[in-house]
């Protein structure tokens, strides 16, 4: 899936055209996930963000690409460096927001802690660029619902033997 931004995406009020294909990104990540996952548990993401090809891609924990796309604005834009870098990784930020806002991370396939982190070609991790602290109870309800029956059987086979 490619989309293509036009050099105006990230001047004046067109700024959400990059917002909007950066959550598309990792939307499209994430339905992938939901559909190969069968039943693992994500603690992280990957985000690859390459400036010069104009790609940004997220990989699962295991360096698996999820989601690839261009934008094409990244390429085009006379400015490079640092600046457009901070303005990339700052509208991967709000994309990731604007998806917790939509509640996308409530998914019982995330866990807590959570986050999204910013890989260098090597994946080597540069920063955390976001985080979901603490437990939502989903994790952890499950796990000890598991755990308890799991009890409750090693107990009847104890007792029903004696």
């Amino acid at each position: 899936m490619c989309r293509i931004l036009s050099y105006e995406a990230m001047t004046g009020k067109e700024k959400p055209k990059v917002q909007t294909i950066l959550e598309a990104i990792f939307t499209g990540a994430i339905e992938k996930l939901s559909k190969v996952n069968s039943g693992q548990l994500i603690e992280v993401l990957h985000v690859y963000l390459d400036m010069e090809a104009g790609e940004a891609s997220v990989y699962d924990e295991h360096e698996n690409l999820l989601e690839k796309n261009t934008i094409f604005e990244w390429i085009e834009r006379s400015e490079k460096g640092t600046r457009l870098y901070k303005q990339a990784v700052h509208f991967t930020r709000v994309s990731l927001a604007a998806l917790k806002t939509r509640k996308v991370f409530d998914n019982p396939m995330f866990m807590r802690p959570f986050k999204v982190v910013q890989v260098d070609d090597d994946f080597n991790e540069i920063e955390t660029i976001f985080l979901i602290e603490g437990s939502d109870g989903l994790s952890e309800g499950r796990l000890l619902k598991n755990l308890e029956q799991d009890l409750q059987n090693f107990y009847r086979k104890i007792f029903d033997n004696l």
